[in-house]
């Protein structure tokens, strides 16, 4: 349950795969955000119910006919002050497991809101190609990247089982991210309690 008067911050998880690193980074992201007084709330589509997409949310001819579980999450969306995506790399790309649950939600859930990307990998590249390809991605659902970025290589070096960072240069890192998430989520929180929303583009779905 959100706790008022903080900002909102949805995590999206991106990784369902065996022996996944998401929760270790996922783990240390979470305290870094409660740390600069942010609320955490975590997607993570190991735990929830997002199978292989049949019918978005938006598509449903009659939304009360949609599952509960997918109508309370859209509501948590669009609560949220801001985004923060957490993701691995696979095949040069975003892993199907993040693509399929954020698919799931209309854009007009998520727009003119701040995402922060936060890419990682066992490799020394640190994911930063899904990084590439999640702005786009991420811009498609009306959202607004930040200019901060945060590639973490090696990430099962870094982070230890419990999801401590043991490099301080990458957790400076991650800092900044959140504090940038930070201050963008206040400042378009804020212009958005006295000035109304632009229309979505012709293209924008309800």
């Amino acid at each position: 349950m959100a706790t008022p008067n903080k900002l909102k911050i949805v995590v999206f998880y991106g990784s369902t795969r065996t022996g996944r690193l998401v929760e270790r980074v996922g783990a240390f992201v979470k305290k870094v955000l409660v740390d600069k007084g942010l609320e955490p709330l975590i997607f993570d589509p190991e735990e929830m119910n997002f199978e292989m997409l049949k019918c978005a949310l938006h598509f449903y001819p009659n939304r009360d006919d949609a599952p509960q579980w997918l109508k309370d999450a859209d509501a948590v969306i669009r609560d949220a002050d801001g985004f923060l995506v957490v993701s691995t790399e696979y095949n040069s790309s975003i892993p199907p497991a993040l693509s399929n649950m954020l698919d799931h939600f209309p854009p007009a859930s998520f727009r003119h809101r701040p995402v922060g990307i936060l890419t990682y990998a066992k490799g020394y590249w640190g994911g930063i190609r899904a990084g590439v390809v999640l702005k786009p991605f991420l811009s498609d659902f009306g959202l607004v990247t930040i200019p901060a970025n945060c590639p973490i290589p090696t990430a099962g070096e870094v982070f230890d089982a419990a999801g401590n960072c043991k490099e301080e240069r990458i957790a400076k890192r991650v800092e900044r991210l959140v504090n940038e998430l930070r201050w963008y989520s206040a400042a378009l929180k804020s212009y958005r309690s006295i000035e109304t929303l632009p229309p979505p583009p012709m293209n924008a779905l309800a």
